[in-house]
């Protein structure tokens, strides 16, 4: 019974990252959870989203959730991302 509900998880994750919402707070995606996946039981839900972060599908760090792994590589990316020396000299010399 409950690899149902954790397949219906599956799938409102899919929703979500289709409509462009890339991460939820915990208590946020507890009551989408609650609502869709019937999931009243806090151990299962919290198995379920351990299982979720360890097969990297999402991030859960503190009371964020990452629903789109990517999306954070990405921003992560943007913010690492170190500028050719000729084009940080044009930007300052402007």
């Amino acid at each position: 019974m409950f690899l149902h509900r954790w397949f219906t998880f599956e799938k409102v994750v899919e929703a979500l990252v289709a409509k462009e919402t890339y991460h939820m707070n915990l208590d946020n995606l507890l009551t989408v959870t609650r609502q869709v996946c019937d999931i009243d039981d806090k151990e299962e839900l919290t198995a379920m989203l351990n299982f979720y972060h360890d097969l990297g599908v999402i991030v859960k760090h503190g009371h964020t959730v990452v629903l789109h792994a990517q999306w954070l590589i990405d921003l992560f990316k943007q913010l690492i991302t170190v500028r050719p020396f000729d084009e940080a000299v044009r930007r300052v010399q402007s």
